[in-house]
């Protein structure tokens, strides 16, 4: 899903953007917020947005220059926010390519129109990119052979934090197309079958290391951490490592 970041330095009108957004139901699911454009470029350390909706008119720093400052990131898409109905800013907005000028008091039925229109054009570009990166890639066939060997390296790794890339990466090919040829052969992703690894080994500690405790077990088969272990095994197996401990130890005795 898609990434928004939402910048204005007033916490009424930052609250109600966010709301408004998660109202609608957009494809933007995970949303951040900033009280100024200093702010908005720290959380860009760690959080790439899709999308910024921003005010213009903020201290330290304005939304025209924290625009400015994303472009240079290679944050491309922008909405900006303004009290004021004056042309320079939206002149400026144009230069800077910014597609969407919206004035205060926000009209939630203009913004929802708006960010669906922009969520559709986002993952008509990412969908692009994708397909030329695997067009442009032009990979060597994938034998069953290599499959048998991502199969062998995920038996031999589970436990560890391994992914489709590093999968990839034993066979010098794009992870994309690793990802597509495999669940063409086997019907089912790589995560899935990692999962299905991890969690029949739980169930071989379960039933055979009765004192060792869920934390443990979560970490010896690779899962970060116990919640994410009870997570993944329920939805496996249907039951809780609890359950399927105790209802195992009763048909052994």
């Amino acid at each position: 899903m898609l990434k928004l970041m939402i910048v204005d330095d007033e916490p009424i009108i930052l609250a109600g953007i966010r709301d408004m957004v998660e109202k609608e139901n957009t494809a933007f699911t995970k949303i951040v917020t900033a009280n100024d454009g200093i702010e908005a470029l720290e959380t860009m350390a760690y959080f790439r947005p899709d999308l910024i909706i921003t005010d213009i008119q903020m201290p330290e720093m304005d939304g025209l220059t924290l625009i400015r400052e994303a472009q240079k990131k290679d944050v491309t898409r922008f909405i900006i926010l303004s009290g004021y109905d004056e042309f320079t800013y939206a002149r400026e907005g144009i230069r800077l390519q910014v597609k969407e000028y919206l004035l205060k008091p926000i009209n939630e039925l203009e913004l929802a129109k708006l960010l669906k229109k922009m969520a559709i054009e986002i993952l008509n570009e990412k969908q692009s990119i994708q397909q030329e990166i695997i067009e442009a890639y032009q990979p060597q066939e994938i034998s069953n052979e290599n499959i048998r060997m991502i199969i062998d390296y995920i038996k031999t790794n589970y436990m560890n934090d391994i992914s489709l890339s590093d999968a990839a990466s034993l066979l010098d090919q794009h992870p994309v197309y690793v990802g597509q040829i495999f669940k063409k052969e086997m019907g089912i992703t790589f995560n899935f079958h990692l999962n299905e690894v991890r969690v029949e080994k739980a169930k071989q500690l379960l039933i055979g290391m009765e004192g060792m405790s869920m934390e443990k077990i979560a970490k010896h088969v690779g899962f970060e951490n116990r919640r994410t272990f009870y997570k993944v095994f329920r939805k496996y197996t249907g039951q809780t490592p609890g359950d399927f401990r105790g209802k195992s130890k009763k048909e052994l005795i």
